[in-house]
C-alpha cells in the first residue's frame, strides 16, 4: 500500500450555508461539484474540501472533520489495513459521476477519529492512472551554481538532492509540482519563438512558467533578474491570447513567463484538480 498524501477533508455541519459561504467567500475557494447533499471546493494542488449538509445520513458518523488519504486501490489498501487490525466503517463505496473520488472507505484510527481511504484514477484528465512515481527533465548547464541560483532563488524551487562524485561531477535535483509536458512540431516551435521573441532561437527545449496575472509576471521577472536571468524580449500578447515574457539564463536556457487567457485558466485548474495524486 502506498499513501500519496492527505488530499481531501470532509466536514458534516449543522451550519451548512454559513460554512459554504465561508469557504467560497471568505477563503475564496472554487466550487467544483455541487451535489444534492454536499458541495466540493478545490484547492490549486488538486486537493479538496467537501462540506456535507446535516441531512446527509450517509455521513452521520462524522462528528469532526475527516481527512482523506489517497491510495492507488482502496480495496487493496483496506484489506492490508484490516489484516493489521484496523476497524473499518461500512463497505467500500464506489463513486458516481459527481463524486470527488472513484472509491472510498472509512476507518477508525487509534485516536478514536475517523479517516478515509480514497482513490481517484478514473478522474484523471486522460482517464488513465499515472504509471510512474516521478518524471525528470535533465538539463546540461555550463555554470551549475548560476543555474541553481536561478531555479532555487529565482523560481523558489526546493532542492531535494545534490551530489558531487569523486571525480568532481556535480548534479542537483529540484522538486517540481505541478508540472506538464508540452510537445511542439517544428512549425509550432518556430511560431512560439517568433510570437514571443520576434525571431527563432534555434533551441530545441525551453522552460515555461505559468503565473496568475501580468502583475505576478512582472514580479517574478524582477525576482528572476536578481537571480541572474535576463529579459530577451518585452511583454507580448501572442496570437493564442497568452501574455508572455521571454527571458534566458546565463547559460542561454530559454525561459518564458506567461499568463493564460481568463477563459482558459479555470480549464487548466480543473484539469490539475483531477489528477489522482
Amino acid at each position: 500500500m502506498k499513501i500519496y498524501g492527505i488530499r481531501w477533508v470532509g466536514s458534516r455541519t449543522t451550519n451548512y450555508q454559513a460554512m459554504r459561504d465561508f469557504a467560497a467567500d471568505t477563503l475564496g475557494l472554487t466550487v467544483v461539484q455541487d451535489q444534492q447533499n454536499a458541495v466540493v471546493f478545490a484547492f490549486p494542488d488538486g486537493s479538496a474540501l467537501e462540506v456535507f449538509k446535516p441531512g446527509d445520513d450517509d455521513h452521520a458518523f462524522f462528528d469532526h472533520p475527516v481527512a482523506g488519504l489517497i491510495v492507488d486501490d482502496v480495496r487493496e489498501a483496506r484489506a492490508e489495513l484490516e489484516a493489521r487490525g484496523v476497524e473499518f466503517i461500512g463497505e467500500v463505496h464506489d463513486g458516481v459521476a459527481d463524486s470527488w473520488g472513484s472509491a472510498w472507505s472509512h476507518f477508525r484510527a487509534p485516536d478514536g477519529h475517523v479517516y478515509v481511504l480514497i482513490s481517484r484514477p478514473a478522474l484523471h484528465p486522460a482517464d488513465t492512472p499515472r504509471r510512474f512515481d516521478e518524471l525528470r527533465f535533465c538539463l546540461k548547464v555550463k555554470d551549475l551554481d548560476a543555474a541553481v541560483e536561478l531555479y532555487r532563488d529565482g523560481l523558489g524551487m526546493p532542492i531535494v538532492d545534490d551530489w558531487t562524485h569523486p571525480g568532481g561531477q556535480r548534479g542537483v535535483l529540484f522538486s517540481v509540482a505541478p508540472a506538464a509536458i508540452e510537445l511542439f512540431d517544428e512549425a509550432q516551435w518556430d511560431l512560439v519563438d517568433t510570437s514571443e521573441l520576434g525571431s527563432s532561437t534555434g533551441t530545441d527545449h525551453a522552460v515555461r512558467v505559468e503565473v496568475r496575472d501580468p502583475d505576478a509576471l512582472e514580479a517574478l521577472a524582477a525576482h528572476l533578474g536578481k537571480a541572474g536571468a535576463r529579459r530577451d524580449g518585452v511583454v507580448t500578447e501572442t496570437p493564442w491570447q497568452q501574455t508572455c515574457l521571454r527571458m534566458s539564463s546565463s547559460d542561454g536556457e530559454q525561459l518564458t513567463l506567461f499568463t493564460l487567457p481568463a477563459d482558459e485558466q479555470p480549464v487548466r485548474e480543473r484539469a490539475r484538480s483531477l489528477l489522482p495524486y
